[in-house]
């Protein structure tokens, strides 16, 4: 016969290793809705110093057409980070509930980096492109918001390429080209063309 004394302490290590497995049931659960819930917006760094003029291109859904928009801002003196800012700046109105030209949840710019002035590597983030809506013209408002608005801020810009999270891709959600380089001359005749 076994003591009782070894029947206690099996039963106790048995409700301990029952106890222990459903709390860490209890974890994973609550980490997976921690995880699904909606992306965190990023962090943007404050700028200091004197207001400038900052000119957003807003797409607009209704009409097919991009509107120039001017506001004033502090903006860096480094050249890549006043377009990340800028691009930020376009996003976060397109994040607006009342947004003529809505994008998803989380979507955002990682970075704006210039090889030389003449060119620009524009590095999404994947909320922008996994939450982005399918269709032609919502896609090339979206990219030929940022490519007008970059050019704005940075006016000897002559080609931007954009990546997603530091990856080339074909396309922003299988229509607009994010493949190669676009020309912004390009962009900004095929933007007379809207309307």
């Amino acid at each position: 016969m076994i003591s009782r004394k070894l029947q206690f302490m099996v039963a106790a290590l048995v409700i301990a290793i029952l106890g222990m497995g459903f709390y860490l049931v209890h974890l994973k659960r609550k980490a997976e809705s921690i995880g699904s819930g909606p992306a965190p917006q990023a962090l943007v760094a404050p700028v200091s110093g004197p207001a400038e003029q900052m000119t957003l291109y807003l797409a607009s859904d209704d009409d097919y057409g991009l509107r120039p928009t001017t506001i004033s801002s502090p903006l860096p003196g480094d050249p890549g980070e006043r377009g990340r800012l800028t691009l930020h700046t376009l996003i976060t109105r397109y994040l607006q509930k009342n947004s003529e030209h809505p994008l998803g949840a989380g979507a955002d710019v990682h970075d704006v980096f210039l090889p030389d002035p003449a060119s620009a590597v524009v590095n999404l983030n994947a909320a922008l492109v996994d939450s982005h809506r399918s269709g032609i013209e919502v896609e090339q408002l979206t990219v030929f918001s940022m490519v007008r608005t970059l050019k704005a801020q940075l006016p000897a810009l002559t080609r931007v390429r954009f990546l997603v999270d530091g990856k080339s891709r074909e396309t922003l959600a299988g229509h607009a080209d994010l493949s190669g380089w676009m020309d912004v001359a390009m962009v900004t005749d095929a933007c007379r063309d809207l309307k």
